[in-house]
């Protein structure tokens, strides 16, 4: 299993980076249309986070994330029920980061073209 707290979270829409001190920060729109900051741990199978301001969500409520800078939604193209980050060890090593949009749902995957590592009491993709 790698480390990933030392590394760098990106927005694959806009290349900005989404880490900010020991968490990852994300726009989250709710499905009542409510909207936050949310600050997630970094880590891959660690599902701590803060919402600015506090807000709460009703079991397996889909959340729509979007990068706080440029403001696209996050979700992925090849999982919907998942959102799609990059991860950059370095600028040639770029892994990509799925984690679940369902509130209560603990499935992250990072992977890196056909590779993928689980983290998660949930591991299934939608």
């Amino acid at each position: 299993m790698i480390d990933i707290n030392q590394y760098d979270y990106y927005c694959p829409k806009c290349n900005n980076m989404l880490s900010d001190g020991d968490s990852v920060v994300f726009d989250i729109t709710r499905t009542n249309n409510e909207k936050a900051k949310l600050y997630l741990n970094p880590k891959p199978g660690s599902y701590e986070f803060k919402c600015l301001p506090e807000l709460n969500f009703d079991k397996n409520e889909l959340v729509d994330f979007s990068c706080p800078k440029c403001k696209n939604n996050l979700s992925s193209e090849k999982y919907n029920k998942f959102v799609q980050i990059h991860l950059k060890v370095t600028d040639k090593v770029i892994f990509d980061v799925f984690f679940s949009r369902i509130y209560g749902v603990h499935k992250t995957y990072v992977g890196i073209e056909d590779f993928e590592e689980e983290y998660g009491s949930e591991i299934r993709k939608y």
